[in-house]
């Protein structure tokens, strides 16, 4: 276990699921998860070519398959089993819960529905500025229609001008006398006017629906984007407030197997009380994931049943495996204020690799043992240790190092049992010996990941090995940290005169003075130093390059 994972540990706990997300929506892709949701699309998939749409009854059976599936994945990580298979499990049987949590989210939906569709009616009733977002609307959904009607009216007016227009004129035109008609020559003419103005074989056409009809048919679908738009504030602050227990009911569901317990919403202050403000990020996390379940399944409702039905199920499942194994989780987590009973506690989970061991693993068991040291002597070690024999492990490995005192990995261990003994004069002492056996075999950066442990303990520490100070200086260049390097390199030519590094700690010298303090003229003198002194050295090229770059940027200043 590396040591940043141990970091991410609070006492007497383990990581929260919410910094665990990765390990989440990964899980489904694991073997046995893998399986069953393969299975689950490719049985839907041959459900939706060969049943089409009446296949909706068995995609039902489906869903309740998955759900049933990630209850077992639930329940198995609320115990520690992060690996999130059991050889016990079995898809056949008795089993209500899949059922009662569809029922409860069915209630949390038609409550929605039915709330929401009464606002969406009030609010068209009386709503203008929302009237007139429906009329707008079916004026763009409509726009053809619209078009030819005002076409067609307008050709009709025009038609009736004309007619009218002629009857106006007709007064003024000579009309032929019939010998036999008795009738006057002013009333030939009102009746030709009358005949050419309001022709009795062509009726008006339609105008279209009216503002009122166009209104009535235009109410938007339940829980379509329009639907949501028109909602006020407070159907929305009703929505989240009743959300907060659909986490709660799951987890009653899945733990007690209770439904009229799963809707008491004081169950969910129980929860918050135990969990605090981690249940709020698993209610955020649980909407979250219904949301895109709900936005991805809409995507292809238009598509053929032999298509969408595998999509739905892959996108359902999917999404159902990951947040019910976050919930699992979080009840792992939680199970000492919850009061739960685990197969594995956290003492285990830590030394087994935590979820992702047990995961790789296959169990916590075979997790732990892949713990265990093959080295005879750790494994004799962890064995005196776990038996509270400190000093017993220390000479131990002190036995172990009778013929090389500073073999690296020994020294390392070594102390790992001052620091657990709390003896900080010893430890400090045998620091000098641990940084000296890591410079040896060129472990530099180790060995300035050790000075930084005995600096903790001992501010004043000061490397004494002459050698061991390049190589841990150079380290600590490397890494930033200019103000272990200054402290190793500072008076070096005067602790260790005509050492073989001096020319080394110089360029280190001057590179700090230049690109640390600032100090252009002292790195060009330090250089022209080494250069004077050290003509031959390993770094002389390096350091020549070096100072001809310093001096061109002083001739430019």
């Amino acid at each position: 276990m590396t040591e940043e994972f141990k970091m991410e540990y609070k006492q007497d706990g383990i990581v929260p699921f919410w910094k665990k997300l990765p390990f989440f929506f990964l899980f489904p892709f694991r073997f046995g998860p893998a399986v069953f949701l393969a299975c689950l699309v490719a049985i839907s998939a041959v459900a939706g070519l060969m049943l089409g749409g009446f296949g909706f009854a068995f995609k039902g059976f489906l869903v309740y398959l998955g759900l049933r599936y990630a209850f077992n994945v639930l329940e198995l990580f609320s115990q520690g089993r992060f690996e999130g298979e059991s050889v016990d499990y079995t898809l056949w049987g008795p089993e209500k819960r899949p059922a009662k949590l569809g029922l409860v989210i069915l209630l949390f939906v038609v409550i929605g529905a039915v709330v929401g569709g009464s606002q969406v009616a009030s609010r068209i009733a009386s709503n203008e500025g929302v009237q007139e977002q429906l009329l707008a609307r079916y004026k763009q959904e409509h726009a053809a229609e619209i078009a030819e009607q005002e076409k067609e009216m307008q050709a009709y007016n025009a038609r009736k001008a004309a007619r009218a227009k002629a009857a106006l004129s007709v007064r003024h035109i000579p009309q032929p006398v019939n010998p036999d008609d008795d009738t006057t020559e002013s009333e030939r003419d009102a009746n030709t006017a009358e005949a050419l103005s309001e022709p009795d074989f062509e009726d008006p056409p339609s105008a279209g629906l009216g503002r009122e009809e166009i209104l009535a048919q235009s109410v938007p679908a339940a829980f379509s984007p329009l639907w949501f738009k028109i909602q006020p504030a407070w159907f929305w602050l009703l929505m989240l407030l009743l959300s907060f227990i659909l986490p709660s009911a799951a987890i009653v569901i899945a733990l007690e197997d209770k439904f009229f317990k799963a809707l008491n919403p004081l169950h969910v202050l129980d929860l918050i009380k135990s969990m605090g403000r981690a249940y709020f990020a698993l209610w955020a996390l649980f909407l979250i994931i219904a949301g895109t379940r709900h936005v991805a399944l809409s995507l292809g409702a238009s598509w053929p049943a032999a298509l969408r039905f595998p999509v739905e199920m892959g996108v359902a499942t999917y999404l159902g495996l990951v947040l019910f194994a976050m919930m699992g989780y979080a009840l792992y987590q939680y199970h000492q204020e919850l009061g739960l009973d685990v197969d594995v506690d956290f003492d285990s989970h830590r030394k087994a690799g935590g979820a992702e061991g047990i995961a790789a693993a296959g169990s916590a068991g075979a997790a732990l043992r892949a713990q265990e040291p093959t080295d005879p002597m750790e494994r004799k070690v962890q064995a005196l240790l776990a038996q509270g024999k400190v000093a017993e492990a220390i000479a131990e490995v002190k036995d172990n190092m009778r013929y090389d005192r500073y073999d690296p990995k020994l020294n390392t261990r070594l102390h790992g049992l001052y620091v657990q003994a709390g003896d900080q004069a010893v430890t400090i002492s045998h620091g000098q010996q641990w940084l000296t056996g890591l410079t040896r075999v060129g472990k530099g950066a180790e060995a300035l990941s050790a000075l930084r442990a005995l600096l903790a303990i001992d501010a004043t520490f000061a490397v004494t090995d002459g050698d061991a100070i390049l190589p841990i200086a150079e380290a600590a260049f490397k890494k930033g940290e200019h103000k272990i390097a200054m402290s190793l390199v500072q008076g070096f030519d005067k602790r260790h005169p005509k050492h073989k590094d001096m020319a080394g700690v110089f360029f280190i010298a001057a590179k700090l003075a230049s690109e640390h303090l600032g100090q252009q003229d002292n790195a060009v003198k330090i250089l022209r130093a080494l250069l004077k002194h050290f003509p031959d050295a390993a770094v002389a090229v390096e350091a020549k390059t070096y100072l001809t770059v310093l001096e061109k940027l002083l001739v430019k200043g």
